[in-house]
Order: C-alpha cells, then sequence, then structure tokens
C-alpha cells in the first residue's frame, strides 16, 4: 500500500510537470528580465537582459542543433559565467553576465523553455 502512495504521488507530480505551458514557464521564470512578447517602445526602455527572441537567435546561430542548445542553456541558466557568454560585446557591456537562476528555476523548468525557445523563436 505504501509504494503504491508513492507510485501515485509521483505520477501526479510528473503529470503537473508535464502539463506546465512552456510559454507561461518562460513568461514566469525569464520575463522579467528578458521581454518573452513583441517588443514595445516602453518595455525596451527597462530591458534588463536582451530579448528572449534574441538570445534565441544568437544561441541557434552558435548550436544548429536542440540538444546543444538545450544542454548550453540549462547549465548557463544554472552556471553563468563570462567565459560562457556567447554574445557580442555590446549585449555584454549593456546587460552583463546574468545571474545564476539556482534555486529559482528548476532543471527541468529550464529544458521546457529551451526547447519552447529553439522551436519557439
Amino acid at each position: 500500500m505504501r509504494l503504491f502512495k508513492t507510485f501515485v504521488t509521483l505520477s501526479i507530480a510528473a503529470t503537473a510537470l508535464l502539463a506546465q505551458d512552456p510559454a507561461k514557464l518562460l513568461e514566469q521564470k525569464c520575463g522579467t528580465c528578458h521581454i518573452v512578447s513583441k517588443p514595445t517602445i516602453e518595455n525596451v526602455k527597462h530591458m534588463k537582459a536582451p530579448p528572449m527572441w534574441g538570445v534565441a537567435r544568437t544561441l541557434i546561430r552558435h548550436f544548429k542543433y536542440e540538444k546543444p542548445f538545450v544542454d548550453y542553456v540549462v547549465d548557463y541558466a544554472m552556471h553563468p559565467s563570462q567565459k560562457k557568454m556567447i554574445f557580442d560585446k555590446a549585449a555584454k557591456e549593456r546587460f552583463g553576465q546574468m545571474p545564476s537562476m539556482k534555486g529559482i528555476v528548476t532543471k527541468s523548468e529550464l529544458e521546457a523553455i529551451a526547447k519552447y525557445m529553439y522551436n519557439h523563436y
């Protein structure tokens, strides 16, 4: 019986995780700093980070395939460093290094977000 309860709990948790909408995750977890929708004059004035479409396009040029793209996003979001930054000098100077998202977003959420970025932008 105890094993069955554990299985049910894990199944519910997995279903909830899979049911999360990656677009909503992107908005919730990344939208505070990155513009994740159509830019407006107002939100461009207050950008804290490059717009997500720009991030995705830069990364897609660098990583042609989804798996390395996703792996990079997960690694960089959790363990950012100047050495790992792929962006041009102007973006680096304007926005600086992204803070670690450890404790703010999970690996599975980042994977869902990165897959969405790769396929959406």
